[in-house]
């Protein structure tokens, strides 16, 4: 697999813009775990998503900014007026698949027909084409890069889906940490975004999304996004909106997988609020619609 990095930087006349992603999927929608409750139940639990992507959107409101929102298919099938209002206002849309698996547990088969569904639950609801996809848990991995020749064939311009250090779920070590642009395994090209490390201390951390951002004092955090912006480098920023809901049900899990699951949600909102209001924002696709040399390949 070959790479082109981009030749233009993330940036507008007076400072960088970096990169804010939501993951728009509700409370019960964690990864491997036992305790799951299976797919044809999630109609009968509890939603919190419609309430919690409303708190954000109006927080981004208050600041002017604009986002990515990756819409799991199940939630835009249940929940379509919470996609055309995330649209309303202004985001882009993009994909988390339909039913929320890990890419490695399913077949090509399977993965094929779980994002298909998705974009065909999105398509009916938003106005604009859907130009991006982001794989649950950041699946993309060495074994399942077949995934991005399925993106292609499905029309994807984008992918968001590789997390380049190692983590619980996904992690591509040694994948570029730049916007790259990828030649598949089929030889399709397409664009990647991959989520932003940072060199601390000698080792390779992230901070700027999930359980990092919740963990990590915001002074950490604000120094880390000024470190890469005042070296031209824009820092991708993913949650979900059951981080921004303290009160929303918990699910049986180690001690461990709880810590990291459910660690500061008091702390959230406050965060990510200062964080907008302090650096500047964008989706995806706006950023590479002003920058990218292959413009024109995006639907205006």
């Amino acid at each position: 697999m070959k790479s082109q990095k981009i030749g233009v930087e993330f940036q507008t006349k007076n400072n960088i813009s970096n990169i804010l992603t939501i993951d728009v999927e509700d409370w019960f929608h964690i990864l491997d775990l036992p305790s799951l409750p299976p797919l044809k139940t999630w109609v009968k639990l509890e939603s919190r998503v419609v309430s919690n992507t409303i708190f954000i959107l109006d927080l981004l409101d208050k600041y002017k900014t604009k986002g990515t929102f990756f819409v799991l298919g199940w939630v835009a099938k249940h929940f379509p007026d919470l996609v055309r209002e995330i649209e309303k206002r202004g985001h882009e849309i993009g994909s988390h698949g339909y039913s929320h698996e890990l890419i490695y547990h399913l077949t090509q088969d399977r993965f094929r027909r779980d994002v298909s569904l998705s974009l065909e639950y999105l398509s009916r609801i938003t106005s604009r084409p859907i130009l991006g996809y982001r794989a649950p848990g950041f699946s993309i991995v060495p074994e399942t890069l077949y995934a991005l020749d399925i993106l292609v064939e499905l029309g994807f311009y984008y992918d968001a889906s590789i997390f380049p250090m190692k983590r619980n779920h996904g992690g591509f070590p040694g994948f570029s940490e730049e916007e790259n642009w990828i030649t598949t395994p089929r030889g399709n090209r397409i664009l990647e975004i991959p989520v932003t490390p940072i060199n601390w201390l000698g080792k390779k951390i992230y901070l700027f999304g999930g359980g990092y951002f919740r963990l990590a004092p915001y002074p950490l955090i604000e120094q880390a996004i000024t470190y890469l912006n005042d070296r031209g480098k824009s820092v991708l920023v993913y949650l979900h909106p059951r981080e921004f809901d303290v009160n929303h049900p918990r699910l049986a899990m180690s001690l461990t997988r709880s810590f990291t699951t459910y660690v500061n949600l008091e702390q959230t909102r406050s965060k990510f609020e200062r964080a907008i209001a302090q650096f500047k924002f964008s989706s995806i696709e706006k950023i590479w619609k002003l920058f990218s040399s292959d413009s024109q390949l995006i639907a205006s």
